[in-house]
């Protein structure tokens, strides 16, 4: 609803915002259309199934923490490192839908922009932030659109994947691309349980060829585990939805 709002109620939707309070034109727009949909005979709805209860999530947090900082205590923050990785459209898709009463609240796939990409974050214990890693769109070994490639931030790193998510290859190339440059040798790499983090050939590159040990958080425990998807990507997509508005 927001979206056919920005094309066809534009100058509209321009004048509410700026009526609001900075960082609050969100979260008024769907109070607003919420009391809409109600009038009209609407539910809200979301798709999606929570594979653990809120109470086993907190007591896996609790004895991972302790396993955690029994095993990796006499480690010092600067050898302490977070890898998480999280996706980004050009034109944000819904949370959220609308739908009729007993309807269906599935989306077609032409309602998610095509422009995609992932960003691989990494942080230290010490709040020391390391490069990046974007992964954009593109055929490993293919042509690429260089016109943009100026535009690109310096200093991070950047590679391709046909739909610009993390996979075996480049999880491989982030590892001895970008993290074997900033990586201590008595060190640990705090990593979520993706299948291409966690594989034998993972493991057997950051042991032999880094040399730091790799940690994985439970399996479905992200959401309680990473502070970077809690504290950092959580609150960043927020701002992202505030500035889709405009």
């Amino acid at each position: 609803m927001i979206t056919w709002m920005k094309r066809n109620q534009r100058p509209w939707l321009l004048n509410y915002l700026v009526t609001m309070k900075s960082g609050s034109g969100y979260n008024s727009i769907l109070q607003l259309l919420r009391r809409f949909c109600q009038r009209h005979g609407f539910s809200r709805q979301r798709s999606g199934k929570c594979k653990k209860s809120q109470g086993d999530l907190a007591e896996i947090r609790d004895e991972f923490a302790l396993d955690f900082h029994r095993s990796y205590s006499a480690y010092k923050k600067e050898c302490t490192n977070n890898v998480d990785e999280t996706g980004f459209y050009y034109d944000i898709p819904p949370y959220y839908i609308w739908a009729v009463r007993g309807g269906s609240s599935k989306i077609s796939f032409g309602e998610k922009h095509s422009m995609r990409m992932t960003a691989v974050l990494t942080a230290r214990a010490d709040c020391t932030k390391l490069s990046i890693m974007f992964i954009v769109k593109g055929q490993s070994g293919g042509c690429i659109e260089s016109s943009e490639i100026p535009t690109f931030p310096a200093g991070h790193f950047y590679a391709v994947q046909d739909k610009a998510w993390m996979d075996a290859r480049v999880w491989k190339q982030f590892l001895r691309s970008v993290l074997h440059h900033d990586i201590e040798e008595c060190s640990v790499v705090l990593v979520d349980n993706f299948e291409s983090h966690v594989s034998e050939e993972s493991i057997k590159i950051v042991n032999e060829e880094l040399g730091p040990h790799l940690c994985a958080l439970p399996p479905n425990t992200t959401s309680v585990c990473q502070p970077l998807d809690v504290d950092v990507m959580a609150p960043f997509k927020r701002h992202l939805r505030e500035l889709w508005l405009f």
